[in-house]
C-alpha cells in the first residue's frame, strides 16, 4: 500500500512524494546519513519508550524528514492542486498548500514506526486526506472501538465504551506533539514548518478537550 501526493502550484512548479505504508528499517542507522535533530536523544519525548541504546534516531523524525525539509518549497505558494493517489482511488483539491501537507504528514506520522503513533496505524491504512473535524472524529473514534473489539477477541479485555483510553491516548499525543515541535524548532530554521505542524497538531488537543461534545453532535447520525 502506498500514498502519493502531487503539488501543482499556481506558479508552475509540481512535487511529488511517494510514501508506502510499510518503511521498515534498522533500529541503528548511520548518523551521517540524516540531520542531527532525527537522533532519538535530541530532545527526545519524555513519555518515548524507545531506547538510545537500541535505536539511534526517532522513527518518526526519520520518516518526516523529508517532507518537513520540503515545507519552504511547497509554502513558497500559497495555492496549489493537490492530487492523491492510492492503489484504490484518486482524490484532488484546490486549496491551500498547508492543508495537503497536514494530510501528508498527518499520514507519514500515523504510519511511522513510533510506538505512540503507531495505534493510528489502521487510520493511516484507509488514509482519507482533506478530512472535516466531524469526519476525523467518527475516524478516530471508529478505529479505537475496533481496536478494542480485536483486544476482546484476542485477549479477553473488556471493551472501553467509555473511551477512557482514547482520551489517555490524546494526553500522550499532545506530549509528543510538544516535544516533537522542539525538535523541528531547534534543528529547522523556517518557521513555515512549525505552523503546518501546530496546525495538525492542534486537532488531538482539541479533541482531547471535547471528545464528548463532538461524539454528541453525531448522535443523530445513529438515532
Amino acid at each position: 500500500m502506498y500514498i502519493e501526493y502531487t503539488f501543482k502550484m499556481d506558479d508552475g512548479k509540481t512535487l511529488n512524494y511517494h510514501v508506502k505504508f510499510d518503511r521498515p528499517r534498522e533500529k541503528q542507522l548511520s548518523v551521517e546519513d540524516y540531520p542531527a535533530w532525527t537522533q532519538l536523544e535530541f530532545h527526545k519525548c519524555p513519555n518515548c519508550p524507545l531506547s538510545v541504546d537500541q535505536y539511534s534516531h526517532c522513527p518518526a523524525a526519520i520518516d518526516a524528514e523529508e517532507i518537513v525539509m520540503g515545507f519552504n518549497e511547497v509554502l513558497s505558494c500559497k495555492a496549489a492542486e493537490i492530487l492523491v493517489r492510492s492503489p484504490e482511488r484518486e482524490y484532488s483539491k484546490h486549496t491551500d498548500a498547508q492543508t495537503g501537507l497536514r494530510a501528508l504528514i498527518g499520514f507519514v506520522m500515523a504510519s511511522s514506526a513510533c510506538p505512540i503513533l503507531s495505534t493510528m496505524r489502521g487510520m493511516a491504512y484507509f488514509h482519507l486526506p482533506f478530512a472535516s473535524m466531524d469526519e476525523a472524529v467518527f475516524r478516530i473514534t471508529s478505529s479505537y472501538l475496533l481496536r478494542e473489539y480485536y483486544q476482546y477477541k484476542k485477549k479477553g479485555k473488556t471493551p472501553d465504551f467509555e473511551f477512557d483510553g482514547l482520551k489517555q491516548h490524546f494526553q500522550e499525543m499532545q506530549t509528543l506533539n510538544f516535544h516533537f515541535l522542539e525538535r523541528i524548532r531547534a534543528g529547522c530554521e523556517a518557521d513555515s514548518n512549525l505552523n503546518v505542524l501546530a496546525t495538525l497538531f492542534t486537532i488531538s488537543s482539541m479533541l482531547s478537550l471535547s471528545l464528548e461534545r463532538h461524539l454528541k453532535e453525531l448522535e443523530y447520525l445513529f438515532d
